[in-house]
This record gives structure tokens, C-alpha cells and sequence, in this order.
């Protein structure tokens, strides 16, 4: 097996079902992809086969009348093409036409809900930061928010199946695409830094501005987690803050996909010792002592990316008086293999520190 054949497997690997189906992914269609993948057909080719049938149905039915029919098979097609381009870690043609489509299939989807899922753009060094506002339906003054920052790879729409989970609770949700994620990098040429923070503490200060909510909560999902933990160190005016299978020092990924500093030089636009001195920078080292808002840690003990010891080293070092760290005997990445639990867990937590 040759080097790319050997990383799109380790790539893949970090797609198992309970992510896949739990972040949206149709379960027949996964079923499908996995199946041609294990014939050797190309992943990201399948990917995109999938996912234009599902977009094609979503617009039948959207010109038969059948609004539900069609946000469906939408939503279907955004999570198709979405996990095909996982496999594509450079910015090509290939990646950036599904995304496109990605993002296409999620606007159409978008204007089916009761209220629409808007569209958000944040002003940052010139550019935008890009991302998408689901309100609750029934809203009576101020409610509170909650950001969401993805990792490496799904990034924003990653997370749409939980914002039903929010909107019932009465907490809006907002899917942020930073500097190096997503339409932000893709489109908008916005890359990483390694003060990253400082970008996403924009975004904190852009809800703080929004007459229509009041407390400011924040999540991040794997290296989002590290993203996010570093904001919570510097924010003023953050509420409450959760990492779900966050890192201390994320280049401890590369001691089980050696192959990710190909990804971290996509997200950051670095090669070579620039690179190395950036992945060599992402620390929380006098970061977490700086930490002050209710915290919620969250890690499985069997996560093979990032190391339980270093989130349990981040819940130790955090100054937060209100802080709580829950750690799964079986949990594999991002806990996934507990998905509804863990979803609910958190946003019972939030309501409670709300």
C-alpha cells in the first residue's frame, strides 16, 4: 500500500458510523459508501455520486411542493458532500466544487425552517468569518447563544443535527466557520493562526452586540476544543465554555496520523519550518490557568487523537469556579459512541449555567 493509500485509510478512519450518522449522514448511504470503498472505488467520487441523487430528490420535491421531502434529501446532500471532502486535504478544484455544492444544498435547506437559518458573516482582517444562526421558534426577548467551532476537516454543518437539540431549549445556535476552517479559508483565503483566539474571540464580541441574546456560551469539538479553550482564556465576556474532545497540545495527534501535518499545513497555509514552529506553538501552557468561566470538559478515555491526560492537565490548570471534567471508560473520539447522551448532557449543562 502506497503513502496517499495509507493516509486516506487513517483519514477515513476517523469517520467511523456512530460520527457519520450522529453529524448527519444518511445511514443507507453510508452503508452504500463504505461498501464501494471496500470494492475500491473512490471515496470522494462516491461521496459526491451520493450526494448528488440526494440534492436531485431534494429538488424534485421542492418543485412538487413537498417542503419537508426536500429540506430532507437537502440535508442529505450537504452531509454527503461534506465527508467526501474529507479525504481531499489540499485545497483543489476537486475539494472546493463540494463545497460549494456543500454549501449550496445547506442555503437551500436553510430558508425550509421555521425560522429561517441565517446566514452570518463577521468582519476579520478584511475578510469574513462565515457561518449559520438557527434561532427557536418561539422567541420572547433575549435568549442566550451558543457558538459552535468545529475541528480539523467537518467544520460548521458538521453540527446542524445539534442545534435541534439547542433550539427546543430555547438557545440559539450559531456554526462558525474560523480562520482556517471551512467557507472562511476555502472562499473567503482567512487561515489559521496561532493566535487563533483572537479571531474567535471576534466572534464573541459580535454576539455581544446582537440586542437578541444575553448570556454567550461556547462549544468546540476536537481541535476546535484547543481552539476554543485558548478564546475562554482571553474572553470577557464568554459565560460558559465547553471542550468535547479537545487537546492540550494538539501535535500529540501526530503520533497516530503522522499524516495530519499535511492537514495542518492546509488549515494554516504553512510548510516546513514554518510549520513545525506553529504546531510546536499550539499549547495550552499558560493558557488554562487563564480560563475563568463555568467549564465543562468532556473526553473519552479511549480517544486515540488527542490524550485524556491532557484534558484532565486543562481542568487542573483552569481557574474556573464552577468547572466539571467527564471522562468516558469507553468513550472513543469526540465520545461519539454516546452521542445522544453526550448532546443532551451538554445542553441540559448549559441551561443550568444560563
Amino acid at each position: 500500500m502506497d503513502k496517499n493509500q495509507q493516509e486516506l485509510h487513517a483519514t477515513i478512519r476517523t469517520v467511523p458510523i456512530d460520527r457519520a450518522i450522529t453529524n448527519g449522514f444518511d445511514l443507507v448511504d453510508y452503508l452504500k459508501l463504505m461498501e464501494e470503498y471496500r470494492q475500491g472505488r473512490d471515496y470522494a467520487d462516491t461521496c459526491f455520486k451520493i450526494a448528488e441523487t440526494a440534492q436531485s430528490l431534494a429538488e424534485k420535491a421542492l418543485k412538487d411542493g413537498h417542503i419537508f421531502t426536500a429540506r430532507t434529501f437537502f440535508l442529505n446532500a450537504t452531509a454527503a458532500y461534506r465527508v467526501g471532502q474529507y479525504t481531499i486535504i489540499h485545497d483543489t478544484e476537486k475539494k472546493l466544487d463540494m463545497y460549494r455544492k456543500l454549501i449550496t444544498c445547506y442555503s437551500e435547506a436553510a430558508k425550509l425552517y421555521t425560522p429561517q437559518i441565517e446566514k452570518v458573516e463577521i468582519p476579520y482582517k478584511g475578510s469574513q468569518m462565515v457561518g449559520w444562526l438557527r434561532m427557536p421558534e418561539k422567541v420572547r426577548g433575549r435568549v442566550p447563544v451558543v457558538i459552535s467551532i468545529g475541528g480539523a476537516d467537518g467544520w460548521r454543518e458538521e453540527h446542524h443535527n445539534y442545534s435541534h437539540f439547542y433550539a427546543e431549549r430555547g438557545i440559539a445556535y450559531l456554526m462558525m466557520d474560523g480562520p482556517g476552517q471551512g467557507e472562511t479559508r476555502l472562499f473567503n483565503k482567512l487561515y489559521m493562526e496561532l493566535n487563533n483566539e483572537e479571531a474567535l474571540n471576534e466572534i464573541i464580541e459580535y454576539a455581544f452586540k446582537d440586542q437578541r441574546f444575553e448570556k454567550i456560551g461556547m462549544i468546540g469539538y476536537s481541535f476546535g476544543g484547543y481552539l476554543v479553550a485558548r478564546t475562554a482564556a482571553i474572553s470577557d465576556k464568554l459565560n460558559a465554555c465547553v471542550i468535547n474532545g479537545g487537546s492540550y497540545s494538539p501535535k500529540e495527534i501526530l503520533s497516530f496520523l503522522p499524516h495530519f501535518s499535511n492537514v495542518f499545513s492546509a488549515l494554516t497555509n504553512k510548510k516546513d519550518q514554518d510549520l513545525e514552529r506553529f504546531m510546536n506553538g499550539m499549547t495550552m501552557e499558560e493558557y488554562a490557568n487563564r480560563i475563568k468561566c463555568p467549564l465543562f470538559l468532556n473526553h473519552g478515555r479511549l480517544d486515540p487523537l488527542f490524550s485524556a491526560s491532557g484534558i484532565q492537565r486543562m481542568y487542573d490548570e483552569s481557574t474556573s469556579v464552577n468547572k466539571t471534567i467527564k471522562l468516558w471508560n469507553d468513550g472513543n473520539h469526540c465520545v461519539t459512541n454516546h452521542a445522544t447522551e453526550v448532546i443532551t448532557m451538554i445542553t441540559d449543562w448549559f441551561m443550568e449555567v444560563f
